[in-house]
């Protein structure tokens, strides 16, 4: 009896026993974010590469709605990273190169902060003093942003589309947002790759035309050869500055570094020898066919001076091609590569930035810009303006004397070959007016003379009405005449007021 007593007791006790240890047992911790198959359900992974090689950020794309994810590597925070940014579209001088900005990104709980180092203000000098500069010049935090949960590899993931175009006037400025049209935008481009990723987004401007805002994010290497070289003073060029608080002398603490590509022998022993990296410029495809010859030969035509300092073929240029579709796939804001773009605008312009390394001043990425209204402009002078500077000072006897025989005129001379016959069809119908259509006899005797003291004050061999300097002159006359005459009503007007007040 006794026996089956103890046995009850002990089965009681082993049944019991587990109930009490689950009452006891504390709760499973609640996951810091939500799961990451959650949050990218419907996402797509960007993979822009042929063999799918890991890219600098992984990018999930769900194009129903135009979101955007970004993963960033495990090891992010020890990392330095560099934003260009392009306005690649909506503006008259899209394609010219934005700001850039070298960050890095750290964490703060489940938020992520985008920084600024301070590279103003370094120092070179005693462990003392770097460590001084080190606390007093601090880094700047641009902004931040919420971490949305922890990828498959490891990284935090956050919301690109609210940073990129969520904080465009960040990067960008005012004028980049319209906060009528929030939450109007697609996305237009999204690639990953090793070294970068490509980013664009078509947005309203603050005016509301639709632009397109481009951000190139690559890695920017740490280790390298290149030498960073002082600018010297006989040469104006670009440069990189910053003051240097570890020095005392101005000579010392004002550092310039000229910008400058990074171009290597790859044969030191050679006197002229090939590079071990080219510098590659492409030729975007905008630019007109009949044009392309021209600009790859201007560009070459730098290879002579690198020759002379030791370095052949230093420059090497592409066409990329709509039609072949010849290095269609790269885009000239991507940091990767140097273009030559062209603009139709109407404008006269040729410029030539780049980006370079704010560290050391080595150039990372240039895009020329040319636009077509300097070919405008070369029409206009070789076609109109030389043959009229031609004519300046010929008499009316030489006019005469020109309309038979057009093969001497200037202005069948300065002609295209096609246009010649035209112009001297043209020349021979003026001919048949007053002394062959001198400016003399053409003269509008009201723009001058009107007024009593108009022409030469107190001559009085003065006439009025002729104007025989060159006939596109006339104009700036008129204009002079206008302006003067509108300080000469501004100051009645003033006189007028100051009397009245006086009466006042």
């Amino acid at each position: 009896m006794m026996r089956l007593t103890r046995t009850l007791v002990l089965l009681t006790a082993v049944l019991i026993s587990p109930s009490i240890q689950a009452q006891d047992a504390p709760a499973p911790p609640k996951p810091e974010f939500p799961p990451f198959t959650e949050v990218l359900k419907g996402y797509d992974k960007v993979v822009s590469t042929a063999d799918g090689v890991r890219s600098l950020y992984t990018l999930y794309v769900r194009k129903k709605d135009n979101q955007i994810f970004a993963e960033l590597p495990p090891n992010y925070m020890a990392k330095k990273y560099f934003i260009a940014l392009t306005q690649a579209s909506g503006d008259k001088r899209a394609g010219l190169q934005g700001n850039d900005q070298l960050v890095y990104w750290r964490r703060y709980d489940k938020k992520l902060a985008l920084i600024a180092p301070e590279l103003d203000i370094r120092s070179s000098g005693e462990p003392e003093s770097v460590s001084s500069i080190k606390r007093l010049f601090t880094d700047s935090v641009i902004l931040n942003v919420p971490i949305v949960t922890i990828g498959p590899g490891g990284g935090p993931i956050i919301d690109l589309d609210y940073l990129l175009v969520g904080k465009a006037t960040k990067f960008f400025g005012l004028s980049a947002i319209n906060r009528e049209h929030i939450g109007i935008f697609a996305i237009q481009v999204a690639k990953a790759f090793p070294q970068n990723i490509e980013v664009a987004f078509e947005i309203p401007s603050a005016s509301g035309k639709l632009q397109s805002l481009h951000y190139s994010i690559s890695e920017l290497p740490m280790k390298s050869t290149y030498k960073p070289r002082k600018a010297d003073a006989r040469v104006g060029y670009f440069t990189t500055i910053y003051s240097d608080y570890g020095k005392y002398s101005d000579d010392e603490t004002n550092v310039r570094f000229i910008n400058r590509w990074h171009l290597e022998k790859r044969d030191s022993s050679l006197k002229v020898s090939p590079p071990k990296n080219p510098i590659v410029f492409y030729i975007e495809h905008t630019t007109p066919v009949r044009y392309r010859r021209w600009v790859r030969e201007g560009v070459l035509y730098w290879n002579d001076a690198f020759e002379k300092v030791g370095i052949s073929n230093a420059i090497e240029v592409y066409y990329q091609d709509a039609q072949t579709g010849a290095h269609m796939d790269k885009d000239p804001e991507d940091v990767r590569y140097n273009f030559v773009r062209w603009l139709n605008n109407d404008e006269g312009t040729a410029i030539g930035p780049s980006r370079v390394n704010p560290m050391t001043g080595e150039i990372l990425d240039a895009d020329i810009i040319l636009t077509d209204g300097w070919i405008r402009y070369f029409e206009y002078e070789f076609d109109k303006l030389l043959p009229k500077i031609a004519m300046e000072g010929y008499s009316a006897e030489t006019l005469a004397w020109l309309a038979k025989h057009p093969d001497w005129d200037p202005r069948v001379r300065f002609a295209h070959p096609g246009d010649r016959e035209r112009v001297r069809r043209e020349l021979f119908e003026k001919a048949q007016l007053p002394f062959s259509g001198h400016p003399f006899a053409t003269v509008d005797n009201t723009l001058l003379g009107d007024d009593k003291y108009d022409g030469l004050v107190g001559r009085v061999s003065q006439i009025n009405g002729g104007c025989m300097a060159a006939e596109g002159l006339s104009m700036d006359v008129a204009m002079m005449r206008m302006m003067y005459s509108m300080q000469f009503n501004r100051a009645l007007q003033e006189e007028a007021k100051e009397g009245d007040d006086a009466d006042k």
